[in-house]
């Protein structure tokens, strides 16, 4: 089981996951076109199942590994769409305002949240059981 400061982080992930949804169905509505299906499908992934992979020090690892990789995903994605809208006058205030950089930016604050929790559960894990026997003395 984690710690608590683990459980702390790790709902502090599940807020920015939500945050990044809610952002995600203001801009992509998925009842407006199916090709923003995937990005839903990829933030209900990172709010439910990513988290309860960091709750164990078995699977912490394939839940960081699954983040960085939804992250990398979604930075494609959204940085594709942002070039497939993009309207003649590009002017700072469309760049940080209408434009997906905010949601990439909140996307990019889970990666430093889910390295913690591996380094603080990278100590909590199990060595594997040896089978069969084991030769302690060497015969040189």
């Amino acid at each position: 089981m984690a710690p608590r400061s683990v459980k702390f982080l790790i709902f502090i992930h599940i807020c920015i996951s939500f945050t990044g949804m809610l952002a995600h169905f203001n801009q992509h509505p998925v009842g407006k076109s199916l090709y923003f299906l995937w990005a839903a499908t990829f933030s209900v992934f990172s709010l439910i199942v990513i988290p309860i992979l960091f709750y164990r020090p078995s699977t912490v690892a394939w839940g960081f590994m699954m983040n960085a990789g939804t992250i990398i995903i979604g930075t494609i994605g959204m940085s594709y769409y942002s070039l497939l809208t993009i309207e003649a006058p590009i002017n700072m205030n469309k760049i940080l305002l209408e434009s997906t950089l905010p949601a990439i930016i909140i996307l990019w604050t889970k990666l430093p949240v889910s390295y913690f929790i591996l380094k603080q559960m990278k100590p909590l894990i199990i060595p594997k059981r040896i089978r069969g026997c084991e030769i302690v003395q060497d015969r040189t």
